[in-house]
């Protein structure tokens, strides 16, 4: 297995350490590539194939403007002399002097026309097949490969590790688990045997394969790519994967809690119903951008999960002005009382039990009123929830582990006839912890209003003990301030006041999200999470100990490597739409210290 897996690495590292690849056209022999590429190798598939991509010559990839300029950043430099790497730097030079040649220039020859990757569902087997340079510097190549591994096992007193055989004229190769052949330039690879003789069948014999399977033509069809020239494309057969994993819930489109479901459940009505999807890789020279996409339907929600994506699949998230100082924002839409209140349909007995709880205890808090259709029927499904890094007086003392402070701003569909029993519940709830607090030890709140731009804050704060020295810095109950707050028709809840008042003190003709009409809409600033890390890094270095044993070096290691890899990054954001199509779109913008 251990030789298998080196074979394998110096195949794959290989190709995406560094290369340089021709872009030149493919002509139209039996030994190139055809203009009409992907359907010309999907036909050399079975049409029992579930997953088929094609992913672009590395020169694509690696000499793309981007990878230069992230090259370029003091991040990486820093990244590539750390100890970590230095260990993958140090196997690349054992390689390289095994093969006897350098793995750009392996990577080059190897993918000269890019790569195609499948799964099919009848071997279970996984192929990936590489246009290498030629014939002959393929037979060579693997001539070279296989006398090295021969020569390790015998200088290690072990048999010939290699089998070898001839099927149709193409040269096959097995060591341990994987099977290696090779028919002119072309290189597969594969962990089935009855899937690599499939493939040389309707390669040597002209057959039409995978390009005759309804649900790829429905593909090619119906998802169109995500960019003129994606780096890396994937197709996928729903309905088969479904039928082999029938049992597991991803796929059965159910939710096993609550979180679950208002996280995911739109999702799991794509995954239960559509029948094909389609993933795509996409760069420029400012990020990486990967696109999945699948049909979608209304029906497919129906009532059922129209709290996820609204009437019609039409709703849409708030359009509203960024939070100052966000290290990360979401708008969504979510009709929270409509899931509420359909919990029986969604949920097992269990998951209904604790909901009936919480609607007790709520019903409680709330003097009487029905928390589903009282409370939460009186908010818009319009939702918009944030992180921001805390903040804290000049002179105050400050947590020991600082959190960041995070809230919720909703539109009220009643605003002069809520704002009233949102208060006496705010007030009510900080009389509950108190309470709670009490029974264990824990510091009390105390309420306070402030008024801010003719804006009341009704907020409350943690009281320090006066007899009580804190050397090491407050308690993490200290990052909490709760904090409620109306503006206009919005109610704002906050952990902290001052994220309220930056709220109340933003103009109100601050430039909007770009939301579009999305269902959901993300961004993180990578760089102010880089920041909260770093301000922690003791208490996360202490607890990498704890958990994983290391020693304080091996663990502060880690965390280094971890902020290098994070400056690398300068935001990361992400959207989903349920319309026409159901579309994810995440996107990484990396950090090239431009701005």
């Amino acid at each position: 297995m251990r030789r298998f897996r080196f074979f394998v690495l110096v195949v794959v590292f290989g190709w995406f350490s560094s290369c340089h690849a021709n872009p030149r056209l493919l002509a139209q022999d039996t030994d190139k590539v055809p203009a009409s590429a992907v359907d010309e190798i999907a036909d050399w598939l079975p049409e029992s194939t579930v997953i088929f991509g094609k992913i672009s010559p590395v020169q694509q990839w690696l000499e793309h403007p981007l990878k230069e300029a992230v090259v370029e950043t003091e991040a990486f430099k820093k990244l590539w002399r750390s100890p970590q790497a230095l260990q993958l730097r140090s196997g690349i030079t054992v390689a390289e002097f095994a093969l006897g040649l350098k793995l750009d220039q392996l990577a080059k020859d190897l993918t000269e026309q890019g790569a195609y990757i499948a799964v099919d569902a009848d071997t279970n087997g996984i192929a990936l097949l590489l246009r290498t340079q030629s014939d002959q510097w393929l037979a060579d190549y693997m001539d070279k490969a296989l006398d090295y591994l021969r020569r390790d096992a015998k200088s290690k007193g072990n048999p010939d590790p290699i089998e070898s055989a001839e099927y149709r004229g193409a040269r096959g190769y097995k060591l341990q688990n994987g099977i290696f052949a090779t028919l002119g330039p072309w290189m597969l690879i594969t962990n089935q045997g009855d899937l690599a003789k499939s493939i040389l069948d309707h390669r040597i014999d002209n057959r039409k394969g995978l390009s005759q399977a309804r649900w790829y033509r429905q593909a090619r069809q119906e998802l169109p790519q995500a960019s003129a020239d994606p780096s890396a494309q994937v197709w996928i057969d729903l309905i088969t994967i479904r039928e082999k994993m029938s049992t597991n819930d991803l796929f059965r489109g159910q939710a096993k809690d609550f979180g679950a479901e208002l996280i995911l459940g739109g999702v799991l009505s794509v995954l239960a119903n559509a029948e094909v999807m389609q993933a795509s890789v996409s760069m420029d020279p400012q990020g990486l951008a990967l696109e999945v996409q699948t049909p979608s339907n209304p029906q497919w929600y129906a009532e059922g999960r129209q709290h996820y994506v609204g009437p019609e699949a039409r709703g849409h998230a708030p359009n509203w002005p960024s939070v100052p100082g966000a290290m990360a924002t979401l708008s969504t839409y979510r009709d929270i009382a409509q899931m509420w209140l359909r919990a029986g349909d969604l949920f097992d007995q269990n998951v209904n039990e604790q909901l009936a709880q919480a609607d007790n205890t709520l019903t409680t808090i709330f003097a009487g009123k029905d928390f589903g259709t009282d409370i939460l029927g009186a908010i818009e499904p319009e939702l918009q929830i944030f992180a921001a890094e805390p903040k804290f007086a000049q002179d105050a003392l400050r947590p020991t582990i600082q959190l960041p402070s995070f809230g919720l701003i909703a539109q009220l569909k009643d605003p002069k006839k809520l704002q009233r029993e949102l208060k006496r519940t705010f007030q009510s709830f900080i009389g509950f912890l108190n309470v709670a607090g009490a029974q264990e030890g824990q510091p009390q709140l105390e309420l306070d209003t402030i008024e801010q731009n003719g804006v009341a804050i009704y907020t409350a704060g943690y009281l320090l003990d006066e007899d009580r020295k804190y050397p090491e810095g407050l308690p993490i109950q200290f990052n909490f301030q709760p904090t409620l707050a109306f503006l206009d028709d919005r109610m704002v809840l906050c952990s902290s006041i001052e994220c309220a008042k930056s709220l109340l003190g933003q103009p109100q003709d601050s430039a909007p999200q770009p939301t579009r009409d999305l269902q959901t809409w993300l961004e993180a600033d990578a760089t102010a999470i880089q920041r909260i890390l770093q301000t922690n890094s003791n208490p996360i270095i202490a607890q990498n100990m704890l958990e994983k044993g290391n020693t304080r070096l091996e663990a502060k290691r880690e965390f280094d490597t971890l902020m290098l890899m994070l400056g690398m990054v300068k935001r990361l954001s992400m959207s989903m739409e349920f319309q026409d199509r159901a579309r994810m779109l995440l996107r990484l913008d990396a950090n090239l210290g431009s701005d």
